[in-house]
């Protein structure tokens, strides 16, 4: 592909090498040193099959066939299954040291191995001319491989996105900087990315959180270290008693509280929402041509956004605008929303489609609709002009959007592109829904149910509370995906998007 795991060009076309550390001895991605054994590891990619280009010293790998005793996973899991290929080696594959020019691919025939290594049988060269995709080693091939005590990041072909294999994860309770709250699944609008035609099955509202539960799991997370606390739904203002939850959640102490919404409401709730505690919103808007907003939303009535739209600014000051950007639907609109950010302080930011549950659109082919975030940004560049990026201290929050300066504006963009570049290795939230079940993840991870944790007669001290969450928030954490699927199980509207 010629591509590396984010998306960028391989400064050397369609192959990626692992050689070795540079003269200071450091050890860094795409390079691997063993000073003892000296062996020299190359990934490349296969020649045309019935074409020209293996050679003798070539050894193709299997799965789980190349491994390391010291390290806590096979090499081949650490450079990630279906994306390594082929190793070229040089050198003694000894435990000792045993030739004074390792790296000379002359002297590193198989003659010269078996001379150096007369303890071990001669290994099998692989076929010679076209490398066969189908030779594997026999069994003990590779046992004389020497193994290092600490794990080398190969930066290999990528396939897909694809995390990278030095992020271990924000599997620790120390990465959660944020709880997203779901108070709700029931929502005023019925948007196409987010339900199927024939509608959901919404909770009973006797299954929700109460405000008590929700301040109960609020206060752990917030003892916890648990500073950003999102509030979200389906549509939270339909909830009536978002105010009492809010002024809960705000009473915990230093935080940062702020709520997503479609804006419907926000004139008739703005101001309570500020004075309950509410520190900012972020409205969801998908076009701003009324007959397609209509379309969009199932019925909605893009009047009533525009004024929810003014009431959230003239309350709150500062402004964010989730857009979902499919194609084929709006992404003619981009630069149009990309202008609000020129003559206002507002950061306008771009959502790749997620799959997510059973929707319109995800029912479908949902590849379709997607529009990657570098096609955003040409798109917005085209009318524009260039964009420039910023430290992601300038937008309040901890969100995961990659955040770009208006040429000539006061605003900001954000591109959130969880579909063609994945940021799990530096995700840093857990959800918890309506009904009281903690996510790792929007797509996929694992989850735990938190209501027995809160039903349990024994558990009621604030102590032995904390136990329980405690664990319950560990587990949690440790499920966090590499790298979420391409589609979700749940509806974004259970989950809080």
């Amino acid at each position: 592909t010629g591509r590396s795991k984010f998306g960028q060009e391989n400064d050397r076309g369609p192959r990626t090498t692992a050689n070795t550390t540079s003269e200071d001895g450091t050890i860094a991605p795409g390079h691997v040193q063993v000073r003892d054994d000296q062996i020299k590891l190359e990934a490349r990619e296969f020649p045309p099959r019935g074409g020209a280009g293996g050679r003798r010293d070539t050894v193709v790998l299997g799965p789980r066939s190349f491994s390391c005793p010291n390290l806590d996973r096979p090499v081949w899991a650490s450079v990630g299954s279906k994306i390594l290929r082929a190793l070229t080696y040089s050198g003694s594959l000894s435990r000792r040291r045993v030739c004074g020019n390792p790296w000379n691919e002359t002297s590193a025939s198989s003659s010269h191995r078996a001379r150096c290594s007369p303890r071990r049988k001669r290994r099998p060269d692989p076929p010679h001319g076209a490398l066969s995709r189908s030779w594997r080693p026999p069994k003990g091939y590779h046992q004389g491989v020497t193994s290092l005590d600490r794990k080398i990041p190969l930066n290999v072909l990528q396939t897909g996105p694809v995390r990278p294999v030095f992020a271990n994860g924000p599997r620790s309770l120390e990465s959660v900087k944020m709880l997203r709250i779901s108070v709700t699944d029931r929502c005023n609008l019925r948007c196409g990315y987010c339900m199927p035609a024939g509608g959901v099955s919404f909770q009973p509202k006797d299954d929700l959180l109460t405000p008590q539960d929700l301040a109960r799991i609020s206060g752990f997370a917030h003892r916890l270290g648990v500073r950003y606390f999102k509030i979200t739904g389906g549509e939270p203002t339909v909830r009536r008693d978002l105010i009492e939850i809010i002024q809960r959640l705000r009473a915990l102490g230093s935080a940062d509280l702020s709520m997503t919404s479609n804006g419907l409401q926000m004139p008739r709730m703005a101001a309570s929402l500020k004075e309950a505690g509410i520190d900012r919103v972020t409205l969801s808007v998908d076009s701003l041509r009324p007959d397609r907003y209509r379309d969009i939303t199932g019925g909605g009535r893009f009047e009533l956004f525009e004024e929810g739209l003014e009431a959230t600014a003239k309350v709150f000051g500062t402004v964010k605008l989730n857009v979902v950007v499919m194609r084929g639907v709006n992404d003619d609109e981009v630069a149009d929303f990309a202008g609000l950010a020129r003559d206002r302080d507002w950061t306008v930011r771009f959502i790749e489609f997620m799959p997510l549950g059973s929707s319109v659109l995800a029912d479908g082919d949902p590849d379709q609709y997607l529009v990657t975030a570098d096609e955003v940004t040409s798109s917005i560049e085209a009318v524009h002009g260039s964009l420039a990026p910023v430290e992601g201290s300038a937008d309040p929050g901890v969100g995961p959007a990659r955040l770009l300066a208006m040429p000539g504006g006061r605003g900001r963009i954000g591109l959130i592109h969880a579909m063609s570049r994945p940021f799990c290795e530096t995700c840093n939230r857990l959800r918890l829904t309506s009904s009281g079940i903690l996510r790792s993840c929007l797509f996929d991870g694992g989850e735990v149910d938190l209501v027995p944790i809160l039903r349990e007669k024994s558990h009621d001290s604030e102590s032995k509370l904390d136990e329980a969450l405690l664990e319950a928030f560990t587990q949690c954490t440790a499920m966090k995906p590499e790298v979420h699927a391409s589609r979700g199980g749940r509806a974004m509207s259970s989950i809080g998007g």
